[in-house]
């Protein structure tokens, strides 16, 4: 059992690895890591405060893409997109990449993620003072239909939050979403054993749905 889990972690990162290589050889070049972290690397993103310079910078150029450290693997998704909502008591924030059509179809190969965070504040004017913590009841507490995670290939792996947080940094029109924590594999094989959990973390600059702070 022990080897079998070792082989699948194995995998994963492999996996990782080689989605995160394909998709800078198709770009041609290298895109900047958000925060003005270094181009691709096995090097974990910090989440710490970046000058303000730096987060301005990045929103106001749109970058083509975000970047999401994955166990250890710099992976590449398309750009995020943030939009607050209200379910009467807190505030909704849906985190989710901004994905091409061609995510539609079967045969996409492509990365996405679609995050649902409820926020600890009232109103979306509060969002630099927001944090979301999620932990899941149990490493076996899993919905493999859940629209929510981050996905690989396509669909071909998904990472649902097992343990994360998140907080987020605003600068007028600027926006970060600060993401850190550990997602767990989907696996539905027979005599699986405890679902294989790796470390995620990301520095996103964020596009706020326009008519998003308006929910209230």
């Amino acid at each position: 059992m022990i080897g079998r889990r070792r082989v699948m972690s194995a995998a994963v990162g492999l996996f990782v690895a080689a989605v995160a290589i394909g998709c800078d050889d198709r770009s041609g070049s290298t895109a900047p890591a958000p925060g003005g972290a270094p181009p691709v690397t096995t090097a974990p993103i910090t989440t710490g405060p970046a000058t303000t310079a730096s987060a301005i910078e990045a929103v106001a150029t749109q970058p083509a893409t975000s970047l999401m450290n994955i166990n250890g693997h710099l992976t590449v998704f398309p750009p995020a997109r943030l939009r607050l909502e209200s379910d009467g008591q807190n505030v909704i924030a849906l985190l989710y990449s901004d994905d091409p059509r061609e995510a539609l179809k079967s045969n996409y190969t492509g990365n996405s993620f679609y995050l649902r965070m409820v926020l600890d504040i009232t109103d979306p004017e509060k969002l630099p003072d927001a944090t979301w913590t999620y932990t899941a009841p149990s490493s076996g507490d899993r919905e493999a239909d859940s629209p929510y995670g981050v996905f690989l290939g396509g669909r071909k792996i998904a990472l649902q939050p097992f343990k994360v947080n998140a907080r987020f940094r605003v600068e007028g029109d600027a926006a970060t979403a600060l993401l850190m924590g550990n997602f767990q594999v989907l696996d539905d094989t027979p005599g699986r054993g405890p679902a294989q959990v790796l470390p995620v973390s990301a520095e996103l600059p964020v596009k706020i749905d326009a008519d998003s702070r308006a929910s209230k």
